[in-house]
This record gives C-alpha cells, sequence and structure tokens, in this order.
C-alpha cells in the first residue's frame, strides 16, 4: 500500500521540502516511521470498531517495513503476515463443494462476503490530515533548525 501526497502549491514550499530531505534525511525516515506506526494503529482501531476482530491475530498482524529511499522517493510499506488479511478486505465468493459423485463435483455459489476495507478506511484517515501535518512539519523543522 503506498501512500502518495503531491505537493501543489508555492515555489518556496517544494524548496523547503527539497531543503529539509537535503540536509535532514533522518528526520524524514522519522516522520515516515511514525506515519507507518499511526496507519498500524488506525487499521487496528477500525477493525475494532467494524467488530470483525475475534481472535486479535489479524489487528495485531500489521506491521511496517523501515522507510528507505528509492529513486529518489521515500517508501515504508505496512503489510499483513496473516493469509486470510486480502479475503477480510477486499471480501470474497462464498463457494461450497459437492462430492465428486454428486454434481460431478461443480461448485454452488451461495454468494459473496462483503469487504469491511480496513486498511482503505485507515489510509484515507491518515491522507485527511497527511498534508496539514507534513506541512506544519515541515515548517518546525526549518525554524527550528535552519533559522529562515
Amino acid at each position: 500500500m503506498d501512500v502518495k501526497v503531491e505537493v501543489r502549491g508555492a515555489k518556496e514550499f517544494e524548496r523547503a521540502v527539497k531543503e529539509v530531505e537535503r540536509r535532514f534525511p533522518g528526520e524524514v525516515i522519522k516522520l515516515l516511521d511514525e506515519k507507518a506506526v499511526k496507519l498500524e494503529e488506525l487499521v487496528a482501531e477500525d477493525s475494532e470498531n467494524q467488530g470483525i476482530v475475534k481472535t486479535g491475530k489479524l489487528k495485531d498482524s500489521y506491521k511496517h517495513f523501515p522507510p528507505e529511499k528509492k529513486g529518489g522517493e521515500y517508501t515504508v510499506t505496512v503489510d499483513s503476515k496473516v493469509p486470510y488479511a486480502h479475503l477480510i478486505e477486499e471480501g470474497h465468493e462464498l463457494v461450497l463443494y459437492r462430492p465428486k459423485k454428486k454434481d460431478g463435483g461443480k461448485a454452488h455459489h451461495l454468494g459473496r462476503v462483503k469487504g469491511y476495507f480496513p486498511v482503505e478506511n485507515a489510509v484515507d484517515e491518515l491522507n485527511d490530515t497527511y498534508n496539514e501535518d507534513i506541512e506544519k512539519w515541515i515548517y518546525d523543522l526549518l525554524d527550528k533548525n535552519l533559522n529562515w
């Protein structure tokens, strides 16, 4: 899952972003790490709010990899190791297979289980304040360290 932020607006702000990235690469990684932890918390919270937590394995399975820079962009990945996470996220077909002697072993489609979208909801919630958080973080960092 990628969370992308597109900067539009004043040239000064774009220069500030580049300056922060150049002078404080550790701060960028720290912020991305904090945002990934926040995303994990939002996914767990949304899972509980929707009532899809039975054992807690899915809720606790979302972990992030350390942020890294790839091709000029910083990325952080949040993933789940539970094999059924995608079924809860996106929904799935409910299929009953009959023994081979009856109905020639055909599958009977009983319906569709709806998706709960805990990750999508958490990303949307994180994106609601992402731009303001980044802008505030950049200006605070520049005010504190660059005295501009």
